[in-house]
């Protein structure tokens, strides 16, 4: 029984490890403005590695394959794809300034 505990926690806790490197690759902004719940992912993560942690990576799992995840990194690269447009025309337009 020990064991599979361990293994349990371990295999949550890659899960937990994993979620947070991936969906902190995207912007508060977006989350913000996409409607949808960071705090509300994590407490999912969180209870399912408290509940014997493999729930967690299963979590996760679920998080990499879902549309939720598509959608908030399509709308990080579309505010990013701004950005750089932005920084273009201003790079642009001070060029012949000096």
């Amino acid at each position: 029984m020990p064991v599979f505990l361990v293994v349990a926690y371990g295999l949550g806790a890659l899960g937990v490890i994993w979620f947070a490197a991936d969906s902190g690759r995207i912007p508060s902004l977006v989350w913000f403005w996409s409607g949808s719940s960071r705090l509300g992912w994590w407490v999912t993560v969180l209870v399912g590695f408290a509940a014997l942690g493999i729930p967690a990576l299963v979590i996760a799992c679920a998080w990499r394959l879902g549309p939720t995840r598509r959608t908030l990194y399509r709308e990080t690269d579309e505010l990013r794809g701004g950005v750089e447009a932005r920084r273009a025309r201003l790079a642009r337009s001070t060029r012949n300034v000096v």
